[in-house]
């Protein structure tokens, strides 16, 4: 199974959305990023034109939508048990 997430060092999560990326950013439901692997520090880019989405999908980058950070979303699933 494919992995959908992605998340960082520092507990943010990402949902990875790089299979229907040109669909969700002519959407404009979501801002898109690019995400960087291979760096020292995990870094994310926003993608601001459908020529960039092209351009980060050429490269092989993963796209994705922010969730929250693991921490938070841990917190608030607590509080809703």
């Amino acid at each position: 199974m494919k992995n959908t997430t992605r998340v960082y060092r520092d507990g943010f999560v990402w949902l990875l959305v790089t299979n229907k990326a040109k669909e969700v950013f002519q959407s404009g439901l979501f801002e898109l990023y690019a995400l960087h692997e291979g760096c020292e520090h995990e870094t994310e880019s926003l993608i601001v034109s459908f020529d960039e989405l092209n351009e980060c999908l050429e490269h092989g980058m993963d796209i994705g939508i922010e969730v929250d950070n693991l921490l938070t979303l841990q917190a608030k699933f607590l509080l809703t048990k």
